[in-house]
């Protein structure tokens, strides 16, 4: 098959690629340029348009690679490793220019969940709408057959006719949880190379073939916000840190904030509040930016709803949504699965699930991604944005 792989500069895109050559498909690397740098810096004449030529950067405009401060994912110097890689093993390489993709649909939502007092997922974003929505748009557009990128994660085809993504075969690196934004035609058309790989086979698998980035550590910071400092990158973005007071449930001044944006459920560090008995834990943001503080204890609940669903293992229209289905929910990365009861809420607009859990569960965070696995197989049913009210629309 003819297959664009997205690579990232990292071990596992590359591997990735280089194991898809191995299995003799036509590979072509591709990156995802995602910011507007300045201080240009050319990396390698363009090619011409069309299919390209090995060993190039090419797009349909003059890719040129350029130098930035960043040193997270993404950056430049990702795009020159993605490119020694590719040229390493052979496969023509090629620069897409995807900035304002990226800032509609990553970036710009990121700073409204933040006004709005959410706890955003901007890689689940990214997935949903990046690499499995305009990337795989293009490569359809293009004539290739399949897409590949370097998730820990896998895809199975289920008696229903459905896809859905599975579990890794390397449970700490999964990356599952990200994935669940993935439409059916996406997923019947990408290709996940490492899904039954653990991260140290794939690492002895660059350095046995001579992949440059063998040994290049891991990202851990969004990629945009490569120090790690949310406020600050909020303040660049115009976002109004409006200063509010914490207060109780009962609505007691506890103490002043410098601002609720960047703030989230479950917090205790760094909220500048003392002298309780007890640890006071961020319980609610309100939309007049107060903060509701209180203990540990409060921020259990065993009901919330997911809205914005996108519906992978049982479809919409199953009857069993509206009996309940059983299943394991994860509210966050890296999280324990929950045993979980998820119902259908129809609502005028888009449908909603209302998640009843068997146990408590604490700090679940509007925002953030809620994920339902099948109990027995692992697959994801569906999943969506965690809310903790009932939808009104």
């Amino acid at each position: 098959m003819r297959v664009l792989c997205a690579m990232s500069g990292g071990v596992d895109s590359a591997v990735s690629a280089f194991l898809l050559k191995q299995q003799g498909h036509e590979v072509i690397g591709a990156n995802m340029r995602f910011w507007e740098y300045k201080e240009p810096l050319p990396l390698s004449p363009p090619l011409d348009k069309g299919r390209g030529a090995e060993g190039g950067v090419g797009s349909c405009e003059t890719p040129v690679l350029v130098k930035n401060k960043l040193t997270s994912c993404c950056s430049p110097e990702d795009m020159a490793d993605a490119e020694r890689s590719a040229r390493g093993m052979g496969i023509p390489f090629y620069a897409l220019k995807m900035e304002a993709d990226f800032r509609v649909n990553v970036i710009d939502p990121f700073v409204a969940d933040y006004e709005n007092g959410l706890t955003p997922n901007p890689c689940v974003h990214c997935n949903t709408y990046i690499k499995f929505g305009e990337f795989y748009e293009k490569a359809t557009a293009l004539g290739f057959d399949q897409i590949a990128t370097g998730h820990y994660a896998d895809i199975v085809h289920l008696p229903n006719g459905r896809y859905a993504v599975a579990p890794a075969a390397d449970r700490k690196k999964d990356q599952s949880y990200y994935l669940y934004g993935m439409s059916q035609e996406s997923l019947a058309r990408t290709i996940f190379p490492l899904a039954k790989m653990i991260k140290d086979e794939a690492r002895r698998i660059a350095e046995a073939n001579n992949i440059p980035v063998a040994r290049k550590p891991d990202s851990q910071e969004i990629c945009f916000i490569p120090d790690n400092d949310h406020k600050a990158f909020l303040k660049r973005e115009g976002v109004s840190m409006r200063p509010g007071y914490f207060r109780d449930r009962l609505g007691a001044i506890l103490g002043k904030h410098e601002g609720s944006v960047g703030l989230t459920i479950g917090q205790r560090k760094g909220l500048g509040v003392a002298g309780f008995a007890e640890a006071q834990f961020v319980l609610e943001i309100l939309s007049n930016g107060d903060v509701i503080l209180g203990p540990r204890e409060e921020l259990e609940r065993r009901t919330f709803y997911i809205r914005d669903v996108v519906f992978q293992g049982v479809a919409e229209d199953d009857r069993a949504w509206s009996e309940g289905v059983p299943c394991n929910v994860q509210i966050r990365y890296n999280g324990q699965p929950l045993a979980a009861v998820a119902y259908k809420v129809e609502t005028p607009l888009m449908a909603s699930l209302r998640i009843e859990l068997d146990t408590p569960a604490w700090a679940v965070t509007p925002g953030q991604a809620g994920v339902l696995y099948d109990r027995d197989g692992g697959f994801i049913l569906a999943g969506g944005k965690i809310r903790l009210v009932p939808p009104e629309d």
